[in-house]
């Protein structure tokens, strides 16, 4: 109950929202709310919000709760007055509730009161969802209330699950682009192999088809068999690898064994259009957390793009270089750097935009994708044009990204 005055100095008691004289649970007070508007007036500008609003005492019990929050919640008010604020928490939150509460009267010392962030909330039915909580103090008449906003998530969150999905889709079309422009060089370096175990087989038939054949001999060509099947297999077992639709992890790596595990593709495509690609990796750079299929997507493109940009060239300026490096940012910087024409600055804004592309065949998908993949990871992507000619485009990674 709250009580209002009038002007003529005489009190009236006037029911809280939802309250029933009749049914209003013990501990369903309102002290400490009164306010020159009286209870109907205050209800209403409550109810006339639309987020969800309640009000619990020190004790953690509701006092008072809009319409919004019953509706979210799907409590009656007669059912939250006077009840534990536990009632509407998952479990996970119920168990640190009291304890903030307490901890905060005793210190002084904030954990939710007047800082915003995301919990669980609890309905009728049992279901959890997420809300943005904001709570704030009031402390009236020696009392202290706290006044809780609380925001339905879950469309957002829906949302962001959706636009993760559809991210993770397509950066998987594109592996598989990159896989298909990569393919005429993984057919050839696969076709060696293959050739090199059926020239082994013949040689193994014409030994044993020999009168006095030499054990030796046929040993050493099943060996060589063997040698080359494992290499078939490991040229697909990369590119099944790389390609393959998969879940977000992140995990600790280093960049030198993360480009490690791509060299010999890159290395391969590189060799088709008889471009040199060199590395300067040092094996002694520091540690990140990254997703590993990710970052090579990025490099992958990257170096294709050089790739594409010197294919051209003349003989002697066919060079790709891979650099990382620690920069004085205390960043890990991965820069890819050709001697190619450049990149025209009036293209600048436009580069990393999707559907962009200066290939005739390109989807104009992966520099935008490689950028929204740097840029989750805390990081950067950009290029620059050498003096010497060419362009160098890189990429930044945080050494210690926050958690």
């Amino acid at each position: 109950m709250v009580w209002a005055t009038r002007k003529s100095g005489t009190d009236t008691r006037s029911p809280a929202l939802g309250e029933h004289p009749a049914t209003v649970p013990a501990g369903a007070s309102n002290a400490g709310l009164d306010s020159e508007l009286g209870a109907a007036e205050f209800d209403a500008l409550l109810n006339a919000a639309i987020d969800g609003i309640m009000v619990i005492d020190e004790q953690g019990l509701i006092v008072r709760v809009n319409r919004s929050a019953e509706s979210m919640l799907g409590y009656s008010a007669e059912q939250l007055l006077g009840r534990s604020l536990n009632m509407i928490m998952s479990d996970e939150d119920a168990g640190r509730h009291d304890n903030y509460v307490g901890q905060y009267l005793r210190t002084g010392r904030r954990r939710i009161i007047g800082i915003g962030r995301e919990v669980l909330a609890r309905r009728k039915d049992g279901s959890v969802f997420p809300v943005s909580l904001s709570v704030g103090e009031v402390r009236l008449k020696g009392e202290i209330r706290f006044v809780g906003l609380m925001r339905d998530l879950t469309a957002e969150k829906q949302a962001e699950e959706e636009a993760l999905h559809h991210r993770e889709e397509m950066m998987h079309v594109s592996r598989l682009t990159t896989m298909g422009e990569m393919a005429a060089a993984m057919a050839h370096e696969i076709n060696q192999p293959l050739s090199a175990i059926a020239t082994y087989t013949a040689a193994c038939l014409r030994l044993i088809a020999r009168d006095e054949s030499n054990i030796t001999e046929v040993v050493s060509a099943l060996e060589s068999i063997n040698a080359q099947a494992h290499r078939a297999g490991e040229v697909i077992r990369r590119i099944r690898s790389f390609t393959r639709s998969r879940e977000l992890s992140r995990r600790p790596v280093t960049i030198t064994s993360l480009i490690e595990e791509i060299r010999p593709l890159a290395e391969l495509d590189a060799k088709a259009s008889s471009i040199r690609l060199d590395f300067s990796l040092d094996p002694s750079l520091p540690e990140i957390v990254a997703d590993v299929v990710q970052i090579q997507q990025v490099v992958l493109n990257l170096i294709r793009n050089g790739v594409d940009a010197i294919r051209e060239s003349p003989a002697e300026r066919r060079k790709l270089l891979l650099e990382a490096t620690v920069g004085t940012d205390s960043q890990l910087r991965i820069a890819i750097t050709d001697q190619g024409p450049g990149i025209d600055e009036s293209l600048r804004d436009r580069l990393f935009t999707p559907f962009f592309t200066t290939k005739s065949t390109g989807m104009g998908m992966g520099l935008a994708i490689s950028r929204s993949i740097i840029t989750a990871h805390g990081g950067t992507l950009d290029f620059r044009n050498n003096v010497d000619g060419g362009a160098t485009f890189w990429f930044t990674l945080p050494i210690h990204p926050e958690e």
